[in-house]
């Protein structure tokens, strides 16, 4: 089934990638295959977890999945704020995967987020490797216009199954550093109101004795 949107045509079952005016596609990060895994640009390299299939949920509005993972393109938490993270998610009917194609006279696409009213973007109109994909309110930037291109005859790299589970080992450590770092940082914070507290108290009965000391005195005096 075919769709057209102004100049572009959206064929189901097709692949595609999403370039900003560089030529830099979206991605999944590191094709990872997990849920959560970050949406961001990077150049072309031909690969599946750059490409993506849309499938029609309405009229110009379409979920975004990619070929490697079979997961869409979703709002994290079901943000609507501006600056909310873009990530893959297990593919669902809900509105935060469900995406408004928009054309502009000059043949760019924009996609808009059925459930923010807010535009696919790049992170501080960042469009280096790496740049987040994010959801922001309508600027008419560069950063919010995208060109589409049909790949699906075209060769396209897969990871070996070596290849993912060694890189989701990679993530898996990098995850339990972080954890790490951030028990030990809460630890000292910890420790740090726990010495302040001790401090306080000790502060506050001696404040307490001193009291009482010359509460006794003045008695002792009046008397």
């Amino acid at each position: 089934m075919k769709k057209k949107t102004s100049e572009t045509v959206i064929t189901e079952g097709r692949f595609y990638t999403i370039a900003s005016s560089n030529g830099r596609v979206l991605e999944v990060a590191n094709y990872n295959p997990e849920p959560g895994a970050a949406i961001q640009l990077w150049d072309y390299a031909g690969a599946e977890w750059q490409q993506w299939t849309f499938i029609p949920v309405g009229t110009d509005i379409y979920r975004i999945c990619n070929r490697f993972t079979g997961k869409a393109v979703d709002l994290c938490l079901s943000g609507t704020a501006d600056g909310t993270w873009l990530h893959q998610w297990e593919p669902n009917t809900g509105k935060s995967q469900q995406w408004k194609l928009e054309t502009t006279p000059d043949g760019y696409v924009r996609f808009r987020s059925v459930l923010a009213d807010k535009y696919l973007d790049l992170y501080q109109a960042f469009s280096g490797n790496g740049a987040r994909a994010q959801i922001w309110s309508d600027n008419e930037g560069g950063n919010q216009r995208w060109l589409l291109r049909d790949v699906t005859d075209k060769n396209a790299i897969r990871p070996s199954e070596a290849q993912v589970e060694k890189k989701l080992k990679e993530q898996v450590e990098q995850a339990a550093k972080e954890a790490k770092k951030a028990a030990k940082k809460e630890t000292k914070t910890v420790k740090k109101a726990a010495k302040s507290t001790t401090k306080t108290t000790k502060s506050a009965k001696s404040t307490a004795a001193k009291t009482v000391k010359t509460t006794a005195k003045k008695k002792a005096e009046e008397k």
